[in-house]
């Protein structure tokens, strides 16, 4: 069993939450779930340095089989993006979603089943944007309200391929990083996320966030690479320690 590492492997991380979910959940041990895992960055760093023993789930087969090549003893498992949740009833002592509910078609019901699997007293570690002046910037609308636009650029930056393997193969439920059946990301208000997380069953105990200006340099991020891309990722690093409104982070327990 790996053993609590002292020092957050992302205390330099330009994106906080990563930050924010490794100081809740280092110190803990028993059964951890990354709900929608992603490429795994998150989750591959728990399982190597803590004590939780972790399992990962995400709709999407691509992350799902990049993480194995890479880390193959990390226990996996693809998820549908509504319904079920294919795992026994209080099998967690924690789970986390870092910017995960924003993509989901029905967030009240995947709370719930997160409830559900979630032992008495279990943790959530959530994150997600939050709606403020610069919401309107959020790039993973740009594909609804922009399309044309949005699918020139993406071909341009990644390819044909990618662009056909991400926004017009639905076969994972997915289009892009968004549900299918979703037609906007979620930027949410405080009060907004903390009804939804009462109504579910959690109590929230942490609520902080992250970053201001980011999405302005999120977006030309997402275009570049090399130096360029460094500098602005730790300007995002910057504007993330700086302020609290973009993002927000809450850790919440299941009430009975």
């Amino acid at each position: 069993m790996a053993m609590p590492s002292e020092v957050s492997p992302f205390a330099r991380h330009p994106l906080r939450r990563y930050a924010f979910g490794w100081e809740q959940l280092a110190g803990r041990s028993g059964r951890h779930l990354d709900l929608g895992c992603g490429h795994g960055e998150f989750l591959t760093a728990l399982h190597g340095a803590t004590a939780l023993m972790c399992l990962g789930a995400d709709p999407h087969a691509g992350y799902l089989a990049g993480i194995r090549r890479g880390c193959p003893d990390v226990p996996l498992q693809q998820v549908a993006v509504t319904g079920r949740l294919g795992f026994a009833g209080s099998a967690f002592g924690s789970v986390s979603m870092l910017d995960v509910l924003e993509h989901a078609p029905d967030a009240a019901g995947l709370l719930a089943e997160v409830h559900r699997i979630l032992a008495p007293g279990g943790l959530l570690v959530l994150s997600v944007p939050r709606r403020h002046v610069f919401s309107f910037l959020d790039p993973d609308n740009a594909k609804f309200r922009l399309p044309g636009l949005h699918r020139l650029v993406y071909r341009a930056r990644f390819g044909r391929r990618a662009y056909a393997e991400r926004f017009l193969d639905l076969s994972n439920g997915l289009r892009g990083d968004m549900s299918v059946g979703k037609d906007e990301h979620t930027n949410y208000r405080p009060a907004d996320l903390l009804g939804l997380l009462a109504g579910q069953g959690f109590q929230p105990v942490t609520v902080t966030g992250a970053n201001l200006f980011w999405r302005w340099l999120q977006v030309p991020g997402l275009l570049l690479g090399g130096p360029p891309r460094r500098l602005l990722d730790r300007l995002i690093y910057v504007d993330g320690v700086l302020f609290r409104s973009a993002n927000l982070f809450v850790t919440a327990r299941r009430v009975p």
